[in-house]
């Protein structure tokens, strides 16, 4: 059975203690971890222990860090971006986490090389950090956009070229049924299409909140993972996400899967 999880970034906590403490009470076995440079890992170790919480994943922050972009003209900016991912990379190893989720750029146009070159440099730029990164794991997995966060993955056949590109067993795909919603022409087709590379879900419904209050068709969503055996987890990333919406996400979810 896939586990539960919840996006720490979604919940506007104070410090990830209190995110930890949150995702517990609302009856999740599992969290997503913001990558923050200030994050104390052995603190969050502990408060994991203690909650008896696991951490299905690391989410790169890249929103409002223009200076975190993997496929910019810029090489200093590149650079300052591969040193984020090799943090993230560390954090992720240091908490056990399966997948590190990964938006190459949060740009909404495509510079004036052209979008194929984009591809190459953030293809570079991940390469490298991987290189440079002796522990194993965990998977790093490309996360599709809608067009209004971004130019570069707005589908998971845009990810897949760019995992093509980079050719390593370290880098598959993840799949956020909010922003396929937008993209996809279907989204269970694509869920099937891709399942050979996806690792990592997130969930939330067609207006973001918590899947079962909009227009989303879980049920194809959950069929197609259960078809192609998903192993992965199913992280709810919606907003906002008060106590009962995460409890009434998480029901939701757990009856239907």
């Amino acid at each position: 059975m896939n586990t539960l999880s919840v996006s720490e970034w979604t919940l506007g906590a104070a410090n990830t203690s209190e995110a930890i403490d949150r995702v517990a009470a609302a009856g999740y076995p599992a969290i997503e971890i913001a990558a923050v440079p200030e994050l104390d890992v052995n603190a969050a170790r502990e408060r994991l222990d203690a909650r008896g919480l696991t951490v299905s994943s690391i989410c790169w922050i890249g929103l409002g860090y223009p200076e975190r972009d993997c496929a910019h003209d810029s090489e200093r900016i590149r650079r300052r971006a591969g040193d984020y991912l090799r943090l993230c990379l560390e954090q992720a190893h240091a908490l056990g986490a399966r997948a590190l989720v990964l938006v190459p750029t949060f740009r909404t146009e495509v510079d004036r090389s052209g979008r194929e070159a984009e591809l190459d440099r953030a293809a570079q730029t991940i390469s490298r950090a991987i290189d440079d990164t002796a522990t194993e794991g965990p998977v790093i997995a490309l996360e599709a956009l809608n067009r209004y966060e971004t130019h570069l993955l707005r589908t998971l056949a845009d990810a897949d070229e760019l995992r093509r590109l980079i050719d390593s067993p370290s880098v598959q795909l993840m799949a956020d049924v909010f922003h396929m919603n937008i993209e996809e022409d279907s989204i269970a087709g694509a869920l099937r299409a891709h399942a050979e590379h996806i690792v990592h879900v997130h969930l939330a419904d067609s207006q973001r909140r918590e899947p079962g209050s909009g227009h989303i068709d879980f049920d194809a969503v959950l069929k197609a993972l259960r078809d192609n055996a998903y192993t992965g987890a199913l992280a709810m990333e919606f907003l906002p996400t008060p106590a009962a919406a995460l409890i009434a996400g998480r029901e939701w979810v757990q009856a239907r899967r």
